[in-house]
């Protein structure tokens, strides 16, 4: 290699170390951060408390098990101010249909809602018949439901846990003793 050739490469290599350290760096470009997903909406379960008119002890017991109900997808539960049944007093709508359910979900600001329902066959007769319900407002729908009938108020108290392990299966949470 000649003088000259030396002498134009040490000049390219001074051109190019000059360039490289006069040059500005590259930007880093980062990806825009991942959307959030909203939260789901809250779900609200109220629970109607059962009224003390038919049999006391019955009521006390039920109004436990409605308290300790967990259901799957519930975000919030709370005590309705009122039983089903005034509750459908209030609206005037007395029917036990989906519309008439649908509407005092609404009117408590619930998405679900459960119940019992205490009815005596008679004076004469002791035997009480306790029946269990979960509806979905929105949806239109019983989702779960549960009847029977005992022989009296005292089998009906006792008898009540089993009623709402069977209607509810799983969706019941441990709610202390039943009587």
């Amino acid at each position: 290699m000649t003088r000259a050739d030396g002498l134009r490469l040490l000049g390219l290599l001074a051109t190019f170390a000059t360039a490289c350290a006069t040059a500005k760096p590259v930007p880093v470009v980062h990806a825009p951060p991942a959307p959030l997903k909203a939260a789901p909406p809250p779900v609200r379960l109220a629970w109607m408390p059962l009224e003390t008119t038919v049999s006391p002890e019955v009521a006390s017991t039920v109004n436990q098990r409605l308290a300790g109900l967990a259901v799957a997808g519930v975000t919030d539960k709370f005590q309705a101010p009122v039983s089903m049944e005034m509750a459908q007093l209030a609206i005037e709508c007395i029917e036990r249909t989906p519309a008439c359910y649908g509407k005092v979900g609404r009117s408590v600001g619930a998405d679900r809602l459960a119940w019992a329902e205490v009815a005596r066959a008679s004076k004469r007769d002791a035997s009480v018949t306790l029946r269990v319900s979960l509806f979905d407002v929105g949806g239109g729908t019983l989702v779960r439901q549960g009847a029977r009938t005992f022989p009296n108020a005292k089998a009906a108290r006792d008898g009540a846990a089993a009623l709402f392990d069977g209607t509810f299966g799983a969706a019941v949470a441990s709610a202390g003793p039943a009587r």
